[in-house]
């Protein structure tokens, strides 16, 4: 066995051959030993079996009549040797005892010789095999010749469709062995240019490119992890640093109160950015925390919380509902999503109002701030992307961030904007609760 594991070692392609070879020697050697498996019954036994029905048949003759004569044909001689007068027997039989075996008589012949005694007298039949042996070839090795032909073909053929069958998992492994994991250009297998299909080796290819679009999506998750904590932390970092500045420089405690409050503000942003950060890196949704969030709290508090962040003395922040609506998802992942929705919409409205509507399936924010143009309409899900009006504090990953939550949970975004009147953006669940207020 372990000198069969080191014959199949190597590629696919080498095992093959040498699976294919080691049989083509098998099936040589079987068939070359049947046919002298066959030659020998011949000779054994069915000229053995011959030679003794003749010479039974000339005895009984013999004894009826003593002039019955030798047989004498094309393949078969009779020699008589009566009493101890050998004269009509050639040489090389005298010292021949009873049997059948081959004599060697002369230089090439070796003819089949049977040797029977009855009384006194002995016979001889010595048997020319020479003919039979051309039929024998004819109509015994020759068949077997063409079997082992047509043997050798079939198993050509086979070689030849099993290398086509594996031809493609050669040509795989090769594009898997020779892929570079390094380049940061993560190109898809592809061997659709075969005509042959095989299941097997299409669901390989396809788990290898959802592997590659696997990895891919890591590694742009890496990158927009580390792109969007770079530039998000750097700005809180700076107020915090400012601000301890200022605390050194100032003696007033109200002061100072001030300047701390301002950095606990700025602490407690970071924390729900770094919070959201690490949910938009994450795999999977697994490890969140689901359970049903009820809309109309979640949202109230969140306009208590924005009211503070943001205070805008000419801005009325209401919340207008239908009735109570329910969802099931991880409840920091909502608030996520509204925070920056309410957080934007407060802080693009100098002046009027912002205004959330809970439906039973959706959720409206719309308020009536600066507004934006079609073009900026378009781009406004887009990392870093501000629009024409850069003068509120951030870097414009907000809106992005949100896009990207609600494209995760399956939730619909929509957004409606006019330059100068106001923005409504749209959330809209795919699964709710609700239960509609009792009308009054």
């Amino acid at each position: 066995m372990s000198y069969l594991n080191r014959f199949l070692r190597g590629g696919l392609n080498s095992k093959l051959v040498r699976v294919f070879v080691l049989q083509v020697l098998a099936i040589s050697a079987a068939t070359v030993l049947g046919v002298f498996g066959a030659a020998l019954v011949v000779e054994r036994v069915l000229v053995q079996e011959a030679l003794n029905g003749e010479a039974d048949h000339f005895w009984a003759n013999y004894s009826v009549n003593p002039e019955f004569p030798l047989p004498n044909t094309n393949n078969l001689r009779g020699y008589m040797a009566q009493r101890v007068d050998f004269s009509q027997v050639p040489d090389c039989l005298v010292n021949q005892p009873p049997g059948f075996r081959r004599v060697v008589c002369g230089d090439d012949a070796r003819p089949v010789v049977h040797i029977s005694d009855r009384g006194a007298d002995r016979l001889y039949l010595v048997f020319d095999e020479v003919q039979v042996s051309a039929l024998a070839f004819y109509f015994g090795i020759a068949p077997l010749t063409g079997v082992l032909l047509l043997i050798y073909i079939l198993t050509w053929l086979g070689y030849v469709l099993s290398r086509r069958a594996v031809s493609r998992v050669i040509r795989l492994s090769e594009a898997v062995r020779n892929y570079d994991f390094n380049a940061g250009k993560f190109d898809k297998i592809d061997q659709d240019d075969d005509t042959a299909s095989d299941f097997e080796v299409d669901t390989l290819v396809s788990a290898f490119n959802q592997f590659i679009d696997r990895m891919e999506s890591f590694i742009e998750r890496e990158r927009t992890f580390t792109r969007n904590a770079s530039h998000e932390l750097r700005t809180p970092l700076a107020v915090v640093k400012a601000n301890l500045n200022l605390l050194a420089k100032f003696d007033d405690p109200s002061r100072r109160q001030r300047v701390i409050e301002r950095m606990s503000r700025t602490v407690t942003d970071m924390e729900a950015l770094v919070e959201t950060l690490l949910i938009l890196a994450r795999e999977s949704e697994s490890k969140l925390s689901w359970s049903l969030v009820l809309i109309n709290d979640l949202i109230a508090e969140i306009c208590d919380q924005v009211r503070r962040a943001v205070p805008r003395e000419n801005v009325e922040l209401s919340i207008r509902a239908t009735g109570l609506v329910e969802i099931e998802a991880p409840e920091r992942v909502v608030a996520i999503v509204f925070t920056n929705l309410i957080r934007n919409a407060m802080t693009y409205t100098e002046s009027g109002k912002v205004e959330i509507v809970i439906e039973s399936n959706r959720v409206m924010v719309k308020d009536t701030g600066v507004g934006m143009s079609e073009s900026d309409l378009e781009r406004m899900f887009e990392p870093f992307y501000r629009g024409h009006d850069r003068s509120n504090e951030g870097y414009g990953l907000g809106m992005a961030i949100v896009r990207r939550l609600c494209d995760r949970f399956g939730w619909v975004l929509e957004a409606d904007s006019e330059l100068g009147v106001g923005t409504e953006i749209r959330v809209l669940f795919t699964s709710t609760r609700f239960q509609r207020f009792a009308e009054k």
